[in-house]
């Protein structure tokens, strides 16, 4: 009898193991098109067997665990190009959009530079003529207007760009208190062998999430994890979270980001808020740095030059624009006469003279800004936006590139194949139909023992 009852028990434990492979089976199955699932196998392994009069008698198969199939090597490599891709992704985006401000030498600052040189040749065949100076005063405020508006519209893309990264900073907080909660769940004694692995897939995904928006560094003690950026400011610490936190900075003007107390602004070097400040504190200033050194540069020589001349009154020159100098001399460039008598074309004295005009029209051959002319100094800004966005847009591909393959690596590993699973349903069906079949006849040879027992 106590044979049949152990037969019985070897048994039911077959099929308690194999129906869990059928449940795993299905799920995995459920689970082909869920974006960050990882296959799931459970892991079955030979009972401990039972010491009866020097005999080992095993006791059938017992379920170990629920494993999730994922390389851990594989997901940091994601995680670390996924940062790479996300802070390529913002760069290219924001200088997307500086490009269009400085499309060409042609357009734009550079346009409207040449149109006020060309107007001063023009008025040198008849520099006494009224039309021709009111020319040449359109001309002025055209190209110093030209100037104010790129000016405004690069701090006006800063400004936007400020916005976003207290925004992706808010993101930031949001995911990590969400990976602190679910590492809780992971840690609870009451988290299930198949909730686990799902509590993983949440996580893992939620970090790739986190990858996107900024430099994340991964210690995995094989339950929980421990989360900071590359320079080690923390993130989360097993159930808890470190919330960033923002706040204008007085010098720049702009959103400065900390981490319990310290200002970690400078040191986020990938993800959105990477592309994000490397574009807003970076590139963008240098830019605007380069026009209003133009800017200053070329007022100063032409104001120079006026000054070298008489206006038609026969009076020395005066300024033409009004001074400007330092940061914010593009913005604030502005054309100081409105009288048109007052331009100083002469270079005696007499109003047919047109000596004057030349030294006017020698400055945009010359040096006025990093020793490069006007035209120049323009081009080297349209450079820089268009390269900017140029490499930027390579470092993309390369990222998107490796991501892809890395991604394919994966799915290889921790995919769901429906080959395999179809193969792995019918193995664990017939092992289950061959242990309840096994359940019924050692049930028949009970009901049989019983009977005999009865009857003797």
């Amino acid at each position: 009898m106590s044979s049949l009852l152990g037969t019985m028990s070897i048994a039911m434990g077959a099929l308690g193991a194999q129906q869990a492979g059928l449940e795993t089976t299905t799920n995995n199955i459920a689970n082909l098109n869920t974006p960050g699932y990882t296959r799931e196998r459970p892991v079955l392994e030979e009972a401990d067997p039972i010491i009866n009069g020097g005999i080992a008698y095993g006791t059938g198969v017992k379920l170990q665990t629920i494993q999730s199939l994922r390389d851990s090597i594989l997901q940091l490599q994601i995680s670390n190009e996924t940062q790479q891709q996300g802070q390529s992704q913002a760069y290219v985006n924001a200088m997307s959009q500086t490009q269009t401000l400085f499309p060409d030498d042609t357009s734009g600052i550079g346009q409207q530079i040449s149109s006020f040189f060309q107007s001063l040749n023009s008025l040198s065949t008849d520099p006494s003529n009224t039309a021709l100076r009111e020319s040449v005063l359109s001309a002025a405020n055209g190209m110093a207007s030209a100037f104010n508006g790129a000016a405004n519209q690069l701090s006006a893309q800063r400004s936007s760009l400020d916005q976003n990264v207290e925004q992706a900073a808010g993101e930031v907080n949001q995911i990590t208190q969400e990976i602190a909660n679910i590492n809780t769940k992971l840690a609870s004694p009451s988290s299930t062998a198949q909730g686990y692995g799902s509590f993983l897939d949440q996580r893992d995904n939620l970090i790739q999430n986190l990858s996107g928006l900024i430099d994340v560094s991964v210690i995995n003690d094989g339950t929980s994890i421990t989360l900071t950026t590359k320079q080690g400011a923390p993130l989360v610490s097993d159930g808890q979270s470190f919330a960033l936190s923002t706040a204008l900075d007085p010098t720049s003007g702009v959103q400065h980001i900390y981490s319990q107390g310290t200002d970690i602004t400078g040191k986020i070097s990938a993800g959105e808020l990477g592309g994000l400040l490397q574009a807003r504190d970076q590139t963008l200033p240098s830019m605007q740095t380069q026009l209003d050194s133009l800017a200053s540069g070329l007022v100063q020589a032409l104001n120079t030059a006026q000054a070298q001349g008489f206006d038609l009154n026969g009076n020395p020159g005066g300024d033409l624009f009004t001074p400007v100098s330092g940061a914010g001399a593009a913005a604030s460039m502005a054309v100081a006469i409105t009288d048109p008598t007052l331009l100083a074309a002469s270079s005696d004295g007499t109003p047919g003279s047109n000596g004057n005009l030349a030294n006017l029209s020698a400055v945009a051959n010359q040096a006025v800004s990093n020793g490069m002319t006007p035209t120049q100094a323009y081009g080297n800004v349209v450079f820089q936006a268009g390269s900017a966005v140029s490499d930027g847009t390579t470092e993309l591909n390369a990222s998107n590139t490796m991501l892809q393959q890395l991604q394919q690596q994966q799915a290889s590993v921790s995919g769901v194949s429906l080959d395999e699973e179809a193969s792995n349903l019918l193995l664990y069906q017939r092992a289950y139909q061959a242990a309840a079949q096994a359940i019924s006849t050692v049930n028949q040879m009970l009901q049989t023992a019983i009977q005999m027992g009865s009857g003797a």
